[in-house]
């Protein structure tokens, strides 16, 4: 899973990113005999194990998106999906198996950097708990392709036709397929709320860090939070309104729940008796 930090009106949440409607055999064996191990990639009878140093797995989430898309014969009749194996369970010689679905046959530097990060985070997770990791869209190229410059190519096609269909159409002969590409291959996931846990004020985090020296570790980490879930809420708000022009409608990212909102009420009127 990923989590994508946003900062929303001074609150900062977390939001999980998985894959949509993930199949998952429970308790496959580890079988020798069919060459296949925990924490492997089965594509056909292809398995990423055979090409990997015995101690040692690949974790670029580019190079393991790029195994699987070399190895799909994507005219077969099962070239939608591919099997991603977790770690063995603690103390049973089996492993989770799920089944997901296959990346696009186009290379697409952000699409591939998701969808390697959340295989690795399958393979190399426990079967009890998959773990998560913070994602900055800025740091993988996201904002390299939704700056203003697109946006004023955007704006001005949409100026002359708000039909979603035209607007589409204009934005691929205009050169701006991986835009397309990357807001298509986001509607295909599956987003959770924040845990109550990850909802957080800034201000909060603010009084937090202000205990630490600029120069610790713990500083560094919270002012580096701050701001990619800051760069995260821009590279969120580019990606909806495109989706809104193209598709017509709001993404489909999770909002805080009621409970949620309740405790951070409480949270800002205790700051403010507080102050």
């Amino acid at each position: 899973m990923i989590s994508l930090p946003l900062m929303i009106n001074d609150v900062i949440l977390k939001v999980t990113i998985n894959f949509k409607d993930l199949e998952v055999k429970k308790d496959m064996l580890d079988s020798g005999a069919k060459d296949v191990k925990e924490s492997d990639i089965v594509i056909g009878k292809t398995h990423l194990r055979a090409y990997e140093d015995s101690k040692k797995h690949i974790t670029d989430p580019k190079a393991i998106t790029d195994f699987i898309r070399r190895n799909i014969n994507y005219g077969s009749e099962n070239a939608n999906y591919i099997e991603v194996n977790t770690r063995k369970y603690k103390d049973r010689d089996f492993y989770d198996t799920y089944i997901i679905p296959a990346p696009s046959y186009k290379p697409n530097e952000v699409n591939d950097y998701i969808y390697g990060t959340l295989v690795n985070n399958i393979r190399l997770s426990s079967p009890d708990k998959i773990k998560k990791t913070n994602i900055s869209l800025a740091n993988i190229g996201f904002d390299e392709l939704f700056n203003g410059e697109f946006y004023e190519r955007l704006a001005a096609i949409k100026n002359n036709n708000h039909n979603p269909l035209y607007i589409r159409n204009s934005l691929m002969n205009a050169g701006c397929k991986k835009q397309l590409e990357i807001l298509d291959f986001f509607n295909t996931l599956d987003y959770e709320n924040s845990k109550n846990s990850d909802v957080l004020l800034t201000e909060e985090l603010n009084t937090v860090n202000a205990f630490f020296s600029d120069s610790s570790k713990i500083n560094r980490f919270l002012t580096n939070y701050k701001d990619i879930a800051i760069n995260n809420y821009d590279s969120y708000m580019y990606l909806a309104t495109l989706n809104n022009l193209v598709n017509g409608r709001n993404l489909e990212w999770p909002v805080l729940s009621e409970e949620q909102q309740k405790i951070l009420i409480k949270k800002l009127n205790s700051n403010s008796k507080v102050a």
